[in-house]
C-alpha cells in the first residue's frame, strides 16, 4: 500500500477562473475547486495537491522560486546601460 505523502503531487497555481483554482503540474494544467484550497492560495505559490483538493502551500519552495525570478530580474535590468 502506498504512503499518502507518495499520492502528493506539487504544482504551481498558475490562475483562477471562476469557481477553480488552475495548476500547472508536470502532468499539464489541473483545475481543483476553490473549495478544497486554502483559503490564502495565491498565484505563483508552489502547493502540493491530491487529486481534487491541494493539501498545503509550500512556502519554502514558493520563497526559493520568488527569489530565484528576481535574482534573474535584478541581473537583467541591472545589465542595462543608457
Amino acid at each position: 500500500m502506498k504512503e499518502h505523502a507518495d499520492l502528493r503531487e506539487q504544482a504551481v497555481v498558475d490562475r483562477f477562473e471562476g469557481d477553480f483554482v488552475v495548476l500547472e503540474s508536470d502532468h499539464g494544467m489541473i483545475n481543483i475547486p476553490r473549495k478544497n484550497a486554502p483559503a490564502m492560495v495565491a498565484e505563483n505559490m508552489v502547493v502540493w495537491f491530491e487529486g481534487d483538493r491541494i493539501l498545503e502551500i509550500d512556502e519554502e519552495e514558493t520563497a526559493r522560486r520568488e527569489a530565484s525570478i528576481r535574482r534573474r530580474f535584478e541581473r537583467i535590468l541591472g545589465g542595462k546601460k543608457n
